[in-house]
């Protein structure tokens, strides 16, 4: 059986499409961050990295992807020890666009593969 998502492709060619590195751009109050996302799928599962100069590279947990979105979390030590929770959709241009959470806020980020 093949699975089939919104735009018509099955979950295999999706899933495909993830894997890899992907500069991701978070438009947090403070001025843009930048980082690398590595991502690696296994089943519906998500594994890999965020590095960035600001708070160095951080593992993924709890990652998953359902043919619709992807989420997962990472935890920061600097400048304080936070959980911040990304939920993303991949748009037809193999794009990612969503929000992390980090406490209170609410973060936009856009992510285009490397």
């Amino acid at each position: 059986m093949i699975i089939r998502t919104q735009n018509n492709k099955s979950l295999e060619e999706i899933m495909s499409t993830i894997d890899g590195a992907w500069n991701l751009i978070l438009k947090a109050p403070n001025g843009e961050q930048q980082s690398v996302l590595t991502l690696k799928s296994e089943g519906d599962a998500l594994t890999g990295t965020i590095a960035n100069d600001s708070f160095g590279v951080q593992d993924i947990e709890d990652g998953k992807y359902d043919g619709e979105t992807l989420s997962w979390k990472s935890k920061i030590t600097k400048p304080m020890k936070l959980t911040l929770t990304y939920t993303a959709t991949l748009d037809e241009n193999n794009n990612i666009k969503g929000k992390a959470n980090a406490m209170m806020a609410k973060i936009p980020f856009t992510g285009t593969p490397v």
